[in-house]
């Protein structure tokens, strides 16, 4: 009994030392604003609406003079529906609302305004007439375009239109719904503005033109895809003067802001910002801007035709999302290549992409075996051991006491009176020939039985080997696949990686669908190059990359397609993005 417990505890001692454990890893706390922020930004966009041109002014008896003129607005938006609808302000679109007409009558103003500030004068101070007699407009270009935050520029219609702040008996409906054509696009859902309480705390995104420093040289022209995030509070509800509902905010926000959404802290819109307060002295006081609530926003977007129901990309990315703030990259990647089948402009998959392959070579993915189970498991497997201890030890019981009930009823039979019959023993041979011996012949005994023969062992001499017969064993070619070579990235985001390289190649790109080594960087081809091995050499080969790719020199010729040779360094994109070298 002691032995079978001893047994059934080294059993359990030995499954739980062979179950899926947890690995070591660091809990990366991800806070409410990143969650806000990575969940909403895919689905602000910014909108373009204006026009530009060149006017040709030549007064009698001057040399004509091209101005180049513009009246271009900037405004931000966000997606209420997959199959891109817009939801953004009536004045960001207003030139395309008014028309080619009005659009030009703008762009003359602009033609004054120049010529004004050229001679030093007030423009209220010219002859509009006579500019107006002796100009002619050369060009002309309307702009009324949607930029998603991956860069991509759409055209778009007005499906809804309110009144721009200041204009008409509509005011605080500064709304309007625009279109573009994508599909699967990311949504942001409107919340119940009544719910809204004074001291909410609510987040802004856009796009202001105060952060457009990059025309400025310090910052780069793809700063303009990367919207701006503020937060601050409701400050107040007021009305406008046609009795509309207005909410105040203390949130910084200026020009450019405009039909951006304003997000409570369970993500939802709870409506557009719209205009800011008055200046002062001149001079704008950040703080006090206004926001016409989501509940006007919904009206103008049934009038549309539209509804406001979140799609299949928000689902898979938000899981996606989930999986990788839990550190559970090799699921959550899957995840984000739907998103990116779904809606290849998402602006975040790629870099997500990147960041879950990085994680997992550092070996930072949690286990997806779960710590529960492995205790359920353990715990079904001692009740288990124990129902057998149990039964083991009742069966034991049972057979002693059948032993025991046998011996005392041996006893009792003895104690009668009763003896067992004692066995005669046989006669020997002789003994039966001397009692017989006068009155039979003796009986020969019968003949001691044949010695069997010994079977030979491995010591035994006398055998034949016929050597002919060896076969000679050799190992097979395949067993042993062929070394050829690998690579070692020196610079760009995998710098320190090392691959081997593949006889049958693989494709070094961008896109995580389509290549197998990715480099998250926008200036990488989807598909930028292949290295693999052709006639026994190693070569890589330009999948007509739209930045070429250069050997040891980046000022040297493109390559098409290539042998390399031991220390060979391969430089992708003209602006070396990344490099890796070749060894043999």
């Amino acid at each position: 009994m002691r032995r079978l417990l001893f047994v059934a505890l080294g059993a359990l001692f030995i499954t739980a030392a062979l179950l899926p454990t947890q690995s070591r890893f660091v809990v990366r706390a991800v806070s409410d604003g990143e969650r806000l922020a990575m969940l909403s930004k895919p689905a602000v966009v910014r909108i373009v609406d204006g026009a530009a041109g060149q006017i040709l002014f030549q007064p009698p008896g001057y040399t004509g003079q091209v101005y180049n003129v513009s009246a271009i607005s900037l405004g931000s938006g966000f997606f209420i529906s997959p199959n891109g609808y817009i939801a953004t302000n009536a004045h960001v679109v207003s030139t395309t609302k008014d028309g080619e007409q009005k659009a030009k009558e703008m762009l003359f103003v602009q033609l004054v305004h120049q010529i004004a500030q050229q001679y030093g004068k007030d423009p209220r101070s010219l002859n509009t007439q006579f500019i107006d007699q002796h100009s002619q407009l050369q060009s002309f270009n309307l702009f009324h375009h949607v930029i998603i935050p991956d860069g991509s520029a759409f055209p778009f219609e007005i499906k809804s239109y309110g009144a721009p702040t200041g204009e008409g008996n509509d005011q605080g409906k500064d709304v309007a719904v625009i279109k573009i054509e994508v599909k699967n696009a990311p949504v942001l859902k409107l919340a119940d503005s009544d719910k809204v309480q004074l001291q909410d705390h609510v987040t802004v995104i856009g796009y202001p033109g105060a952060a457009d420093t990059f025309n400025s040289g310090l910052l780069s022209s793809r700063s303009a895809l990367e919207a701006t995030i503020n937060d601050g509070k409701i400050s107040a509800r007021k009305q406008a003067t046609s009795g509309a509902p207005i909410l105040q905010t203390s949130t910084p926000a200026t020009h450019g802001n405009s039909g951006g959404p304003v997000l409570n802290d369970a993500n939802e819109v709870v409506g557009l910002l719209t205009f800011r307060g008055d200046t002062v002295n001149g001079q704008e006081v950040s703080g006090f801007a206004f926001i016409v609530p989501s509940n006007t926003v919904m009206e103008y977007v049934k009038s549309a035709g539209s509804s406001n129901d979140q799609g299949p990309t928000d689902k898979a990315f938000r899981e996606g999302l989930e999986l990788y703030w839990g550190q559970y990259y090799s699921s959550a990647i899957p995840k984000f290549e739907e998103v990116k089948r779904l809606f290849p402009q998402h602006s975040e998959v790629d870099r997500l992409i990147q960041s879950s392959q990085q994680a997992k070579a550092e070996g930072k993915e949690k286990s997806s075996f779960p710590l529960w189970l492995v205790g359920v498991i353990l715990g079904v497997l001692f009740i288990g051991l124990l129902l057998i201890l149990i039964i083991a030890a009742v069966v034991m019981m049972m057979r002693r006491r059948r032993k025991a009930a046998a011996g005392s009823s041996g006893a009792t039979g003895s104690g009668r009176g009763h003896h067992a019959p004692t066995p005669t023993p046989s006669p020997s041979p002789a003994v039966a020939h001397s009692a017989h011996a006068g009155n039979h012949k003796p009986t020969p005994a019968p003949p001691p039985p044949a010695p069997r023969p010994m079977p030979m062992g491995a010591g035994d001499q006398g055998m034949t080997v016929d050597l002919s017969r060896t076969v000679a064993i050799t190992a097979d070619g395949d067993s042993f696949p062929k070394n050829y070579g690998s690579i070692q990235f020196v610079s760009g985001p995998l710098s320190g990686q090392k691959f081997q390289v593949r006889q049958d190649g693989e494709y070094i790109g961008r896109d995580g669908g389509s290549a197998q080594i990715v480099i998250g960087d926008p200036r990488i081809s989807k598909r930028h190059l292949w290295i693999g091995v052709k006639n026994g050499r190693v070569v890589i080969e330009d999948q007509n990359s739209r930045n070429g790719t250069f050997v040891n020199d980046p000022k040297s010729t493109r390559v098409t397609e290539m042998p390399l040779n031991a220390g060979d360094t391969v430089i992708l994109g003209e602006s070396d993005v990344a490099r890796f070298e070749f060894h043999a």
